[in-house]
Parts: structure tokens; C-alpha cells; sequence
């Protein structure tokens, strides 16, 4: 894709944004989710710690998969 191509797409995104507001939810100015925000704020601290301890397993897990694969091909570069 030729950098004309790729200005065209993104200025193409960026109409569809402003002649769709609501397309993307409920978000205030800066692009935070007021929605997601809202529905975690129904939740418990403890269901909250709960969740994020869930997705911070999930990372450690993706993490490890990754290293355990660039092992296997040869690379001894420590992922972050």
C-alpha cells in the first residue's frame, strides 16, 4: 500500500467517524468507553480485583507461550 493509499484509507476513517458519532458507543471526548466504565462500577472491588487478576494470567500466559515459541525457533531474545 503506497503512503497516498494509506493517507486515503485513514482520512476515510476518520470521516466515517465524525458522520457516525455514536458508531463506537458511548465515549467522552478523549475515546474512553463510558459504557465499559459504567458496567465495571456495577461490579464489587473484589469482583474487579477478580478480573483484572484473570487478565493479568492471561498476559503472563500469552507471554510465556511467546517465549516457549521463540525457544523453539532459536531466538534467545527475553520478550518485555
Amino acid at each position: 500500500m503506497t503512503e497516498a493509499e494509506q493517507l486515503a484509507e485513514f482520512e476515510a476513517i476518520i470521516r466515517f467517524q465524525e458522520e457516525n458519532p455514536d458508531y463506537w458507543g458511548d465515549q467522552d471526548e478523549n475515546g474512553v468507553d463510558l459504557a465499559r466504565l459504567r458496567e465495571n462500577l456495577k461490579l464489587t472491588p473484589a469482583q474487579r480485583i477478580d478480573q483484572h487478576e484473570n487478565a493479568r494470567w492471561l498476559a503472563a500466559n500469552i507471554k510465556e507461550a511467546g517465549e516457549r515459541f521463540r525457544a523453539a525457533q532459536g531466538s534467545n531474545t527475553p520478550l518485555p
